[in-house]
């Protein structure tokens, strides 16, 4: 074999790695499109079952195709505080279980079954599913189709590198230097280099499959390079951890040391177990051997470390300790959304959402300093309201950047629809504080003029307060439940406020020609009706939002 082989060769091995990881990248992309709402669920149900935890770690893995994806969500949610490090925990157990399903796919398809040819009929896959993206009109059937599409990559790319190694096979030079390196512990470590370098444990086994195949590498050498790439995997998280709070780079230590103190009992009792023997009479093909290390491996360290999370949690604590000085609440910051988020666009959608509300929440924490504060002419809270103030313009602006990033994203219609209400849902949210901000600096006019509404006045304001509450607390059952079918009774609320604004108008004329109320006074009183019925209007829009991409109701049978 010249060196021009060998050149070509290396060519050939990268270039169906590179088509290995495309695969892998729209395989797994497309199936979290697909599967987006049931992943959204499931995380939604995290508790403190450990057991739970595993079990949608695994799924969700399984579908994503990727343990380090399912680990930098976990570190944008543990940084956001939608989940405890102890719940992450469970979850990144799962993951690594889940994520050994790739290999169990690529053993499956790779060599065939007796004369059948299956990485053949698999790669075949990349055809099918590129005919059924040029012709597909429906959205359901392209995505289907990306992920039928990626499936076949993954098999062309297999099949390229596959025939590389075949190459490799007639330079004993190159053959005897892979197989001279027999040191468990320097394979361990150039595994868990070469899969950091990559990022995905996924390639990296698809790699060691077709070299064990190839008879270029050993089975012994195989496994303990796949045990090196468990760790190699971690770097994701740990690079994604930099900048976030405390405990969301603790969820990064906690995937570190699962993958170390896995490998480490692993190597431990391979020295009695002799795991390569046992393997190798088991199963007859080395990819099934490297599949089923990989799945063993990754099944029995959850098993032995699923009764220490509390010790594992702790250690991690110990190894990122809390910071001296505490995070300053006063100041904006965005509390469901982060960077992590973005690595899945249906729970960057659900996160969108959960900001969006905590900004309603904001604003309506505002609109009722504002009232407080002009119903007892007290003005004591403005550095509070004008704190809150701030944090609304920030979440504006901040929310409105991240929804130009997720709708570059691949997502599902309902997802685009929120994406779509939602720039006008935040500018909502933000002329509420305004109004809100109005209605504080009337207060303080009657606090410099020592001016003070009527007995009647206070009574008439009360009423419509009432009103914007209900409208306020129904609206966020609507938006956060997606509850379009509660509309209607909203509508009674708007109309309540409406009605009150027309009676104090005409009840303020008639205090004005009994001589009971000042002009001044009427003005701001009057003022005070029109904002709070255009934040009625605000909350309606926002409520009336929900119509376009709320998910349809199971009908429920009488």
């Amino acid at each position: 074999m010249t060196g021009l082989d060998i050149f070509y060769a290396v060519l050939a091995a990268l270039s169906g790695l590179g088509v290995f990881i495309f695969g892998m990248k729209i395989l797994g992309d497309n199936l979290e499109a697909v599967a987006g709402n049931r992943i959204k669920q499931m995380f939604s149900v995290i508790d403190k079952s450990r057991f739970v935890g595993v079990g949608i770690g695994a799924a969700t893995t399984a579908v994503i195709q990727s343990s380090s994806a399912v680990t930098v969500m976990l570190i944008g949610f543990v940084n956001a505080g939608l989940m405890t490090l102890p719940q992450a925990t469970s979850v990144i157990f799962g993951a690594n279980v889940g994520t050994t399903i790739t290999a169990q796919i690529v053993a499956l398809g790779f060599g065939g079954i007796k004369d059948v040819q299956l990485t053949v009929i698999f790669a075949a896959c990349a055809g099918i599913g590129a005919f059924m993206l040029l012709f597909a009109k429906k959205d359901l059937f392209k995505k289907i189709g990306s992920i039928v599409c990626g499936l076949g990559m993954i098999f062309v790319g297999l099949q390229v590198m596959g025939d590389s190694m075949e190459s490799f096979k007639e330079a004993p030079i190159i053959v005897n230097a892979l197989q001279s390196v027999t040191n468990p512990v320097l394979l361990v470590v150039l595994g868990a280099i070469i899969t950091g370098i990559i990022q995905s444990s996924s390639a990296m086994t698809g790699l060691v499959i077709t070299m064990s195949a190839a008879g270029i590498i050993t089975f012994p050498q195989a496994m303990y390079v796949i045990i090196g790439s468990n760790i190699g995997t971690c770097i994701t998280g740990l690079i994604c951890s930099i900048g976030t709070t405390t405990n969301a780079k603790r969820v990064a230590i906690v995937h570190l040391l699962f993958n170390l103190l896995g490998s480490v009992l692993f190597m431990i009792t391979d020295i009695f177990a002799k795991y390569a023997n046992l393997l190798m009479n088991w199963f007859d093909t080395a990819q099934m051997q490297i599949a089923m290390l990989h799945t063993m491996f990754n099944v029995a360290t959850t098993i032995v470390l699923l009764p220490f999370i509390k010790p594992l949690v702790k250690l991690a604590t110990l190894i990122v300790p809390e910071k001296k000085g505490k995070e300053d609440d006063n100041v904006p910051r965005l509390y469901y959304l982060n960077e992590q988020v973005l690595t899945s666009p249906p729970l960057a959608v659900a996160n969108i959402k959960r900001e969006i509300l905590n900004m309603y929440n904001l604003a309506k924490q505002n609109l009722d300093l504002a009232l407080d504060a002009i119903t007892k002419v007290d003005v004591s809270k403005k550095e509070e309201l004008q704190l809150t103030e701030n944090k609304l313009n920030y979440l504006h602006k901040e929310i409105t950047k991240y929804l130009v990033k997720v709708n570059q994203m691949d997502i599902n219609e309902l997802d685009n629809q929120l994406l779509g209400t939602a720039h006008h849902t935040v500018t909502d949210l933000e002329r509420i504080g305004d109004y809100s901000e109005n209605i504080f600096e009337y207060a303080e006019r009657l606090k410099e003029d020592n001016l003070s509404f009527s007995e009647d006045s206070l009574e008439e304001i009360a009423k419509l307060r009432e009103a914007i509450d209900n409208l306020f607390d129904l609206a966020y059952k609507i938006y956060d439940e997606e509850s379009p079918e509660l509309i209607p009774t909203l509508y009674t609320f708007e109309q309540i406020t409406d009605d009150m604004k027309v009676l104090m108008g005409e009840k303020h004329i008639e205090r004005l020609n009994e001589g009971v109320c000042n002009p001044e006074t009427g003005a701001l009183y009057i003022s005070l009706a029109n904002d709070v019925e255009r934040i009625a209007d605000h909350i309606t829009n926002i409520a009336n939002a929900t119509k376009s991409f709320a998910k349809p109701k199971k009908a429920v049978k009488a």
